[in-house]
Order: C-alpha cells, then structure tokens, then sequence
C-alpha cells in the first residue's frame, strides 16, 4: 500500500513538473513574440485646424448609394469559432435578399474564398486572437497576417498590428473598440495608420473612441457592420449598414469611396423576435441621404424622408445644434469647430422603426489639401532598451528554473 502511494505521488510530481514545464514553454515562447513590437515615438496630436473645411461628400451622386457589410462569420476550424452555425451560402441568400449590393464574410485569420468569381467580390478577413478582442477588419486583403499579441495590448502592441496589417491590405478597421474596451478612447489621441473605424457594431457602438480620433485631428471615417455569428437569428442581420456612394458596385471603386469617406453608417432599431421575412420587408425603407455641401462656412444636409431631428456634432463629441422635424438643416460651421459630424434621427413609431444615420466629419485644414498624420515613428534606442531588458529577464528567469531544478535532484539523491 505504500508503495502504492509512493508510485502515485510520483507520478503526480512528474506530471506537475510537465505542466510547469510546458507553461513555462509557453510563457517563453509568447515573452518572446511580445518583443517583436517596437516602442514608438508617441505624441498627443492637435484639433484639426485650418481656415478651410474639407466635405468628404464633395463629390457625392445621390443616386449611387451601394448598401454594403464587410462584417460576419461563416463555420470555420470545424465549427471551432462563434459562426459554427452560418454556412456561406445562407450568408449569400440572406444578405441578397436584404438589398446588399456588397458585402464581404470576414472569418477570423482566413480570407474566404466564397463568391470569388463574381464582380463584387472583395476579400476580406477579422484579425486577431486577442481575448480583450483588440481585433481589426481588414478588406481588400492581399493575405493574412498571423502575428497577434494575444494576451492584452499596449499602445506600441496596437500601433504595430496596425503597421503591419497596412502592408498585406487595402483597408485596416479598427474593429468594434468599445467590445471588452478592447481599445479605449484616449488610445485613439495616439493610434495612426489605420483607416477606418468600426463605430456601429450590432454588438457595440464605439462613438466615444470616434470622437476621441477626430478630436485629435486624425480623419478616422465610420464604417457600420453586423458582425453577424448567426443569419438565422434576425437580431444580427440589418442591424448596422454601410452605405457607400460609388459610380459602381466594382471591387476598386468601393474601396476607393470607402476609404475616402465617402460612406454614411446606419444603425437599424430591430425587435430579436423579428423574422427574417419583417425584416426583408421593411430593409428597403432606409431614408437616403440626398445632400451633403459646405456653402460659406455653413454645412447643408438634406434626406429622403422627414427626420425627427439632427444633431450637430464637433470637438469631444459635444452637441453644438439640434434642427427637429424637417427634411433638411443647417449648421454655421463655427471658426472654433475642429469638425462637425452629423447624427440623423428618424424615431419611428415601434422600435423596429427607429432609424439613425451617422455622416462622417467636414473638418478644417490648411494648404492645397488636407493631409492625413503621418503613423508615429519608432525609437530605435527605446525599442533596443526595451528589448535587451526583457532578454535579460528571460535569461535570469531560466537561469533560476536550471537551479532550482539542479537542488531538486540533489535533495532526491
């Protein structure tokens, strides 16, 4: 009997040892990837400024609004990750019959091959394992890009990811940032490179973290996604709509105004209870936006329906004017408003009826034209500092695991 014990607490030793062993391993292996990100040279950037104000809608044809999502989850890994129950093909049929003229399934770290053959297609794909989701949204993707720092994020961490996905993509989103503050708003005094930011998330609205970007001076323009696990639920589809205004519903011209601003997010007031059906049948009622136009510092906005009301919106997301019941408002940019973003309201009589359109900024700049801020630049000496620092600790680390596992044997002995 007792060597019985003996054998089975032996054996316990031996397996706890593993255990050490293996996450000691791990912790190696992760310490080590965590040192692949550069400290940057990080500066709290300025209000937009300027004696000229720069509409993104310039340009924009009332009658080529594209109604577009760039956001949802198809079964992957063996139906491992959250969209176990979308196949692709329902994901097609249901976001055909909603009115989409484009739209992208977006796996996590795979870009799917689903539509590949048709003109609309544009690949696209989540990025990130993190567990705080500090995730990205990455379209027209040339490729995948694997490096992740998966258990929590710095400001260098997030900065570098960024960097990064800028080289393999079209497009880099800052996915839903309010989701587990996976990215806080004073983050967004500091981040850079990125090109839009994913502010209405059926799952999240992050207004506060796209305020904090444009109250810093960086043109972050909005995009609207359903991030959708389920097309079967009609709580998850229809929810959040990106309008594109494009000549075309062609691959280059949607990102083109995509990335240029030339969008509106929508968020869509839906019962969980609804069907499919109730939500196809009411998908094709989003009031469109008709006018845009900055005349003698004064912004003109104008919809298809009457709005409950609009509200004008400036430096940390203060209210700066509220016009109710009407098709169209007026707002005199004030020499002292960084930008002006406009929220349109159209409240509806049930809850599935409540609409609110979301424009991105008219902002200030100076010289010929606006010029976005340069991503921050890496400190070498820092970055080498950093480094070595964390060398050494691994080093020492080790070096004490060899000891204490040396006086463990002996003591056996």
């Amino acid at each position: 009997m007792h060597s019985s014990i003996k054998r089975v607490a032996h054996f316990i030793l031996r397996l706890l040892k593993g255990i050490g062993i293996f996450i000691v391993t791990l912790a190696v292996i992760f310490m080590m990837i965590y040192l692949w990100a550069p400290v940057y040279k990080f500066s709290l950037h300025e209000p937009f400024r300027g004696d000229k104000l720069f509409n993104p809608y310039a340009r924009m044809d009332s009658n080529s609004w594209r109604k577009a999502n760039f956001h949802m989850h198809s079964r992957m890994a063996g139906g491992l990750t959250d969209g176990r129950l979308n196949t692709s093909q329902a994901i097609y049929k249901t976001y055909r019959r909603l009115g989409y003229d484009v739209f992208s399934i977006s796996d996590y770290m795979r870009v799917n091959k689903y539509g590949e053959g048709l003109q609309t297609y544009v690949p696209a794909y989540e990025h990130g394992y993190g567990i705080w989701k500090n995730h990205q949204l990455c379209i027209g993707s040339k490729g995948v890009s694997y490096l992740d720092y998966p258990f929590g994020q710095t400001l260098n961490d997030k900065q570098h990811i960024i960097d990064v996905l800028k080289k393999k993509n079209e497009i880099v989103t800052i996915a839903h940032p309010q989701f587990r503050k996976g990215y806080s708003p004073n983050d967004f005094r500091y981040l850079r490179n990125y090109d839009l930011l994913e502010a209405l998330n059926h799952y999240r609205f992050s207004l506060p973290q796209w305020d904090a970007a444009l109250s810093s001076g960086y043109p972050a323009y909005i995009i609207a996604s359903d991030d959708a696990h389920d097309v079967n639920k009609p709580g998850e589809v229809g929810r959040c709509v990106t309008f594109i205004n494009s000549p075309s519903d062609k691959p280059e011209d949607i990102i083109s105004n995509l990335k240029a601003g030339n969008a509106y997010g929508v968020s869509v007031g839906r019962y969980e209870k609804e069907t499919i059906d109730s939500i196809a049948a009411t998908a094709f009622n989003i009031p469109k936006v008709n006018t845009v136009t900055v005349r003698n510092d004064s912004l003109f906005v104008a919809v298809s329906t009457k709005a409950d009301a609009f509200r004008f919106i400036s430096q940390d997301g203060n209210l700066k004017s509220l016009v109710r019941n009407n098709t169209k408002a007026v707002y005199p940019i004030s020499k002292t408003d960084p930008y002006i973003r406009t929220e349109i309201l159209f409240a509806g009589t049930h809850l599935s009826d409540s609409i609110t359109i979301y424009l991105n900024p008219v902002y200030r700049y100076s010289g010929d034209k606006p010029v976005k801020p340069a991503a921050p630049e890496i400190n070498t000496v820092a970055t080498l500092l950093y480094r070595l620092l964390a060398f050494c600790t691994l080093i020492f680390i080790l070096i004490n695991i060899f000891v204490l596992k040396n006086r463990s044997r002996r003591k056996e002995r």
